[in-house]
């Protein structure tokens, strides 16, 4: 399920795709290269913080693995709004509108600051660190952001 993440957003973005986090045994994630940064194991935000810190692009695209129905056209209509917001986060269509961070795309130089000044202040929450910059939802329906995480979740 994560090279299916992987092969549409690398294929809706046509750039550098990196898996974050720890090695994982899984053939999934052997074909690429990742980013493992200091505050690795410190949760959603922490690997945040690392990928923007080290990201040498404008603008970075977060996907988490187990959304696999979230296709190359919701990943092409989530980048296409990003030079005008800091950060574009997918939310639910239906009210009452969920944002689902980790499918998102953040302008680096608008976020990376602020976002890294909130880590180091202790907060953990994504969607408290974000206070502050402009934010943009795009609405995607509930069976594209659905998280797939145990065999039954598919059917």
């Amino acid at each position: 399920m994560g090279l299916v993440v992987y092969d549409n957003l690398k294929s809706a973005i046509q750039a550098d795709t990196f898996f974050v986090g720890p090695e994982i045994d899984h053939p999934d994630f052997a074909p690429a290269p990742r980013v493992i940064g200091r505050r690795e194991g410190q949760g959603p935000l922490g690997a945040i913080c690392d990928v923007l810190e080290t990201a040498t692009t404008d603008f970075v695209v977060f996907a988490p693995c187990d959304t696999p129905y979230f296709l190359v056209d919701q990943f092409r209509c989530l980048t296409e709004s990003s030079g005008e917001h800091s950060v574009v986060v997918s939310a639910d269509i239906d009210s009452p509108h969920l944002r689902h961070w980790l499918l998102s795309c953040w302008n680096v130089s608008s976020t990376r600051d602020h976002m890294v000044r909130a880590y180091e202040a202790g907060e953990r929450a994504i969607h408290k660190a974000v206070t502050g910059l402009p934010i943009i939802d795009k609405h995607f329906s509930v069976l594209q952001l659905t998280n797939i995480n145990t065999p039954s979740d598919a059917q």
